[in-house]
């Protein structure tokens, strides 16, 4: 329990303003609170380093490393691997395609649809935030096996495949999932 509101007395004391929930997520065994948690600890010092060391962002790492990956990749299919807001994803494109970082084509069967690919300077850049990447994975993965290392792995691609029906859950609310769902 959070020490700072640990004191019954202390909590009656805000003026009866002060309230607890009936069910509490513990912070300790939630996946998702770890998942968010360590997530966000990554992004924050991942945001960090790569702009102090590389005037880049981390998500803007990121796209270099899907665009180096699937060349010709649209905005819908980065979205689709990355899980990010398309809006957000064709801003940090667009940014990035000013400082010479990536380039676009128009998608030969649907010209509103744009075909993004690295450029040499990209690519330089990529190699060069590889490094720092490397080292940060390492770091994060001080004291485990190569084999834990495979399955903590395999355990994240199959949080992500199952991340998928999160975005019912938003759209549905959790009563109505509940209701017509099999978890």
């Amino acid at each position: 329990m959070n020490k700072a509101i640990a004191n019954t007395d202390q909590k009656t004391q805000l003026n009866g303003q002060a309230g607890h929930p009936k069910q509490l997520l513990d912070m300790d065994t939630s996946v998702l609170s770890q998942v968010h948690f360590a997530g966000n600890r990554i992004q924050l010092t991942g945001s960090t380093g790569y702009k102090k060391w590389y005037d880049i962002s981390i998500s803007e790492f990121r796209l270099l490393v899907v665009i180096s990956n699937e060349p010709g990749s649209t905005g819908a299919r980065v979205n689709e691997i990355m899980g990010l807001d398309l809006g957000a994803i064709s801003r940090s494109l667009r940014k990035m395609e000013k400082r010479g970082l990536v380039y676009s084509t128009v998608h030969p069967k649907h010209p509103s649809y744009r075909c993004w690919y690295i450029t040499k300077v990209g690519a330089e850049l990529h190699d060069r935030v590889y490094e720092m990447t490397k080292i940060r994975e390492a770091a994060i993965l001080k004291g485990f096996s190569k084999a834990e290392s495979h399955q903590l792995l395999s355990y994240l691609h199959r949080i992500s495949e199952n991340a998928e029906v999160l975005v019912e859950i938003a759209e549905q609310g959790a009563v109505e999932f509940r209701a017509c769902s099999k978890i």
